[in-house]
């Protein structure tokens, strides 16, 4: 179960069936992109930095803006970092040729 001062963070589900060990990709992530001080400082606590670095690398929840920080903060290479990557390849529209 997750301290009830991260509560705040999972409005959307309940928090008493949160389990820090199942549910630790989830939880790491919400967090990461929307936890306050004490809340990072609780992911630091309780997870290890490689289980932090996989939720970084494999998430596509996270805002580029959250992953660009903490893909500087573990110094990792932006090519591993899925939610950094683009979607699909910029390509030019044909549709409005002049």
């Amino acid at each position: 179960m997750i301290p009830g001062f991260l509560h705040r963070y999972f409005w959307d589900h309940q928090s008493n069936l949160i389990d820090d060990d199942r549910h630790a990709f989830f939880i790491i992530e919400r967090l990461l992109e929307v936890g306050n001080d004490e809340a990072i400082l609780w992911v630091f606590g309780r997870y290890p930095d490689e289980q932090i670095i996989e939720v970084i690398k494999n998430s596509r929840s996270l805002s580029r803006k959250t992953a660009n920080f903490w893909t500087n903060y573990f110094r990792l290479d932006k090519g591993e970092v899925h939610c950094l990557q683009t979607s699909s390849p910029a390509t030019e529209s044909n549709c409005w040729q002049n």
